[in-house]
């Protein structure tokens, strides 16, 4: 496999864990323009997803396709949208991370790999990825928000971008229901499903997932 990476630490992830957000949403999107080559493929894990949609609606033209990992053009539910986050279920989550940070990341791994195939050593190792100090609950606070906020489900750019979604069918986090909501919804929208696997499917099924991957890069 032959792929040139660039790997983005999202403010309050990672090695980014110290930084602060503290520009708009079009200002983040300007500063990830200015590192990426001029021509990609995105892909995007979870919150990353957003980021991935986001900036191919902001530079269409530097996007080769887009790959979201049990990620959505939108995470909260409405009306004609129901399976997805309750706004309710994210407002309790901001709260207990802003409260215990290290104990609610504990919780949120464990239910990213509930019903999944091989879930202790998936859960042992999304809680060693995570197992280095925090940084303030504030840090990760705009991601939250964006969260609830964000919904790109009727961008007509986006419409017309190769976009394929891996999704977990235990996903308990962002049900495998939102990734085939947002097939119909666009579509150039390819979606697979990962049997036994929850909302880190890389993790769980790595084989599986690099297959994905090479995938996308033989048919374009």
């Amino acid at each position: 496999m032959q792929h040139r990476v660039w790997c983005i630490d999202l403010p309050g992830h990672g090695y980014s864990h110290a930084m602060r957000w503290d520009c708009s949403i079009e200002r983040g999107i300007q500063l990830l323009a200015e590192v990426l080559p001029s021509t990609a493929s995105l892909l995007g894990w979870s919150l990353g997803g957003l980021w991935a949609l986001l900036y191919a609606q902001q530079y269409p033209d530097r996007v080769a396709r887009v790959m979201l990992v049990s990620s959505a053009p939108r995470f909260t539910v409405a009306q004609d949208w129901p399976h997805a986050m309750t706004p309710a279920a994210l407002r309790d989550f901001s709260r207990q991370f802003a409260q215990a940070p290290e104990q609610t990341l504990k919780k949120f791994c464990s239910l990213q790999t509930v019903n999944s195939e091989g879930a202790k050593p998936a859960l042992s190792a999304l809680r060693k990825a995570l197992s280095g100090p925090p940084g303030p609950s504030g840090d990760i606070a705009w991601g939250l928000d964006w969260l609830a906020q964000v919904d790109v489900r009727t961008d007509a750019g986006l419409s017309q971008l190769h976009i394929d979604l891996l999704h977990g069918e235990e996903d308990r986090v962002l049900p495998v229901e939102t990734a085939e909501a947002t097939g119909r919804i666009w579509p150039h929208a390819r979606v697979e499903r990962v049997a036994r696997a929850g909302h880190a499917p890389f993790v769980s099924h790595p084989a599986r997932f690099l297959k994905w991957v090479e995938e996308r890069k033989i048919h374009g």
